[in-house]
């Protein structure tokens, strides 16, 4: 649920005075609350590293400027040290002024001659407001650990939880549909549950695709986007060729002609072990149905002395009936990692008779539903 809220916006540019004629960009800031002499330092954030494009000193009345080339549009950061920067997004041509108070820059500063940066700025703040109220819930949580009514405790922190979380992912929903080709909306999708809101990241991946289709910016989002389009809800889930427990080759596709909940799971995630009940439940009441499952264990990590047997025993601990059980004990070097691209467990799939995808990460009472939806 939670997603850190760090875009790679951070940024500001660069090359300093040393007057180049190729400068199609300044900076101006001024710092209130700062030393003579302060360096402050200009990073262009760029998807493969965070690059130093220029650093100045402040003058007596905390003023420090920058001329530099931009050749595209992109993010950057000014940075008095690591816990005091700002996040700019800046094109060719801009005619940035800045100011703030050094002992608190992110919460202070203003930003003018970059319209892209100051809904950043907005952005940026919107998001932090909403983690610092989700994060108070987070420490009630803590404190009443200990309640003797924790059950009802913890319902009522999780809906209030969830309501605030809901109001980032609407705020997010709405940027993006008015602001799709920003780069703001790069960021801002990634608030987003790419499962529940895959139309949001097909939208801006349009958007930049018609506007900015060789940004480097662009690139893995893109990609992304249509690795999100292979396993899309309707599309068919690729076949997985995997020994079982015994060392015979098992596949998915063995399967076809019955509803199927393709699990990836490990015997040392505890959130797939503490999921693991639901899906017995499921398995349970529907399998005489032509309900069953096939689950992939990413054991065989390397600081795992036994993958085999805590797989196996944690089959048995868990009450994993179903006899569909494979792994290769590569864990996240296993092939299907990359064929089914898998960023963390648990992660299911629910596909149909015909071997379509049919829903994603499905859980508890939305996976209860769904199959009530197919079984009746």
């Amino acid at each position: 649920m939670n997603k850190i809220i760090l875009s790679i916006c951070s940024l500001l540019v660069l090359f300093t005075s040393c007057g180049t004629d190729t400068s199609n960009h300044t900076i101006k800031a001024t710092f209130s609350n700062i030393k003579e002499g302060q360096t402050v330092r200009l990073e262009a954030l760029e998807p493969e590293q965070v690059r130093t494009v220029d650093s100045a000193k402040t003058n007596d009345k905390g003023f420090v400027s920058f001329a530099f080339e931009v050749t595209e549009k992109g993010y950057y950061r000014i940075k008095i040290d690591n816990q005091n920067f700002i996040n700019l997004i800046l094109e060719p041509n801009d005619k940035v002024v800045i100011t703030g108070d050094a002992n608190n820059l992110m919460d202070t500063y203003t930003v003018e001659g970059s319209d892209e940066s100051a809904l950043l700025r907005s952005y940026n703040q919107t998001v932090k407001a909403n983690y610092t109220q989700r994060e108070a819930i987070n420490m009630e949580y803590q404190q009443q650990i200990n309640h003797p009514k924790m059950d009802s405790v913890m319902e009522v922190l999780q809906k209030k939880y969830e309501v605030i979380y809901e109001e980032l992912v609407s705020y997010a929903k709405d940027l993006i549909s008015k602001n799709p080709s920003s780069f703001i909306s790069l960021a801002a999708v990634e608030q987003l549950d790419p499962d529940k809101y895959a139309e949001y990241f097909i939208k801006v991946d349009e958007a930049f695709t018609e506007k900015y289709p060789d940004s480097k910016y662009f690139k893995k989002f893109h990609e992304k986007v249509n690795r999100m389009k292979k396993f899309a809800v309707g599309s068919v889930a690729p076949d997985i060729v995997l020994p079982n427990y015994e060392g015979n080759t098992t596949t998915l596709s063995s399967l076809k002609g019955k509803v199927i909940l393709l699990d990836f799971w490990a015997s040392w995630c505890k959130p797939c072990r503490a999921e693991n009940p639901n899906v017995v439940k499921a398995y349970n009441t529907y399998q005489s149905k032509g309900f069953d499952v096939f689950s992939v264990s990413l054991d065989g990590l390397p600081q795992q002395q036994n993958p085999k047997e805590e797989w196996l025993q944690a089959i048995k601990q868990d009450g994993l009936i179903w006899k569909n059980h494979v792994s290769d004990m590569q864990g996240w070097n296993s092939p299907v990692v990359p064929l089914y691209d898998i960023s963390g467990i648990p992660h299911t799939l629910l596909i149909d008779r015909e071997g379509k995808i049919i829903g994603k990460n499905l859980r508890g009472e939305q996976l209860e539903a769904k199959l009530k939806e197919i079984f009746g």
